[in-house]
């Protein structure tokens, strides 16, 4: 394989607005929708649909901050990049965001391949955690060969999907036995609504993968944050739509007990629409399965460019420019994770992961209005003064989902960041080893 020299360490701008639009919308609208219902639905009972209503409020007040971030200063590294410049004195912070960031990126990655795997059971008498291992090293491979392939891939496979749920919800709408007022009641468990959302969380996050391309977009300061705007509006359009479309035809203690409660709710259609989203199911997981793959390559590659990480990571092949040990490293990671097979235990690490590094962009977008005010910003949030409402919102919303899990998901994100930050304590001790 042919690698790029020490000199030649940059990536290929070959991304515009539709491309970058569609990978978020791929990377946003992934396994989530398929995998996670069932346990939300189980925390929040009938007032799931709030609970999406309220990760979609939340994370777009990170998708609002990522937007004018990423179009004011993009890199490789996304949020590892964004607080290195955010705070230049403290360079440790960056590299802890940047290692939140990894983990929830390896655990996304094992999320949802697992799902595909589970999902695959349906053709397939294969164990899941061998296929979501398959599926895995097949997204690696399509990853490294470079970003104009892999991006056409996945534009095709988010169109296709996207297609198929909103033909599902809209079909499930207007003839499923439930009507509106039935399905859509105001909760009164709110503390397991709360939760709920705290589950479903990790299913809106996605802005962070965009952000990782940002150095491969043509026209970063026209494009990024037109991508944002249109893959928050249409994901959150999308979700709404399907979770109403899944309560017209199935009840929340229903949907707890599910295996596969989309393909479960959209059976009751008759026909075949529960084999065509089995097969949406497939088609969504592997293309979010390849969107974690690029980006969470070129995160470490942003890292280990920057100094933060063995600067073999930051290794590229010379045809397609791709960051190939990265892609192989964060590999490794993922099959560890995708070997504990508890899809509700990884997504809570995912989600926990993605609350902690939204937290941290919010931080930085209000830090950047009082130390950079003269930084050129395509993207501006409204302001009170010099701080944007949205980015303060957004750190005290994260911060409280962040709260919501159980002890052993904390512990396992501890062990997972003490192990990671292992090169990093022995190259600042060491720095020739950089």
């Amino acid at each position: 394989m042919a690698v790029g020299n020490e000199k030649s360490k940059a990536l290929t701008k070959s991304l515009g607005l539709v491309r970058l639009s569609l990978y978020g919308v791929g990377t946003i609208i992934g396994a989530g929708i398929y995998s996670v219902i069932a346990p939300a639905a189980e925390a929040a009972g009938d007032g799931i649909w709030l609970s999406f209503l309220l990760a979609a409020v939340i994370s777009g007040f990170s998708g609002l901050s990522y937007a004018e971030i990423a179009s004011a200063l993009p890199g490789a590294g996304a949020e590892h990049n964004f607080l290195r410049k955010t705070f230049p004195d403290v360079p440790a912070l960056a590299f802890v965001v940047g290692l939140f960031i990894a983990v929830h990126g390896a655990a996304t990655l094992a999320t949802v391949a697992l799902t595909f795997g589970n999902y695959a059971q349906t053709f397939l008498s294969v164990a899941p955690t061998v296929i979501a291992i398959g599926l895995m090293a097949v997204a690696t491979a399509i990853n490294v060969s470079g970003i104009g392939k892999a991006s056409f891939v996945s534009a095709a496979l988010t169109v296709f999907q996207v297609c198929c749920l909103i033909g599902f919800a809209a079909f499930a709408i207007s003839t499923g036995p439930r009507p509106m007022t039935d399905a859509v009641t105001w909760p009164t468990n709110f503390a397991g609504v709360v939760q709920g959302t705290a589950i479903l969380f990790f299913i809106y996050s996605g802005y962070e993968h965009m952000a990782s391309l940002s150095e491969e977009a043509r026209r970063p300061e026209r494009d990024l944050w037109r991508a944002f705007m249109i893959a928050l509006g249409l994901t959150t359009f999308v979700y709404l739509a399907v979770i109403l479309g899944v309560l017209s035809l199935m009840e929340a203690e229903q949907l707890a007990g599910s295996q596969f409660p989309l393909a479960d709710a959209a059976a009751r259609l008759g026909g075949t629409f529960g084999i065509i989203i089995i097969g949406a199911a497939l088609l969504a997981t592997a293309n979010a399965v390849l969107s974690a793959s690029l980006s969470g390559s070129r995160l470490l590659f942003g890292m280990s460019r920057a100094g933060d990480l063995p600067k073999i990571l930051s290794s590229i092949t010379t045809e397609g420019r791709s960051p190939w040990v990265g892609a192989l490293a964060f590999l490794a990671v993922a099959v560890v994770f995708a070997a504990v097979g508890e899809i509700g235990f990884v997504a809570s690490l995912s989600s926990l992961g993605v609350t902690l590094v939204f937290a941290a962009i919010n931080t930085a977008v209000v830090v950047l209005r009082f130390t950079q005010p003269d930084l050129e910003r395509p993207f501006r949030l409204p302001s009170v003064g010099k701080v944007p409402v949205t980015a303060v919102l957004g750190i005290v919303s994260s911060l409280v989902l962040a709260a919501q899990y159980e002890w052993m998901v904390y512990l396992a994100f501890a062990a997972a960041f003490m192990l990671g930050a292992l090169p990093y304590l022995i190259m600042r001790r060491n720095p020739s080893r950089r």
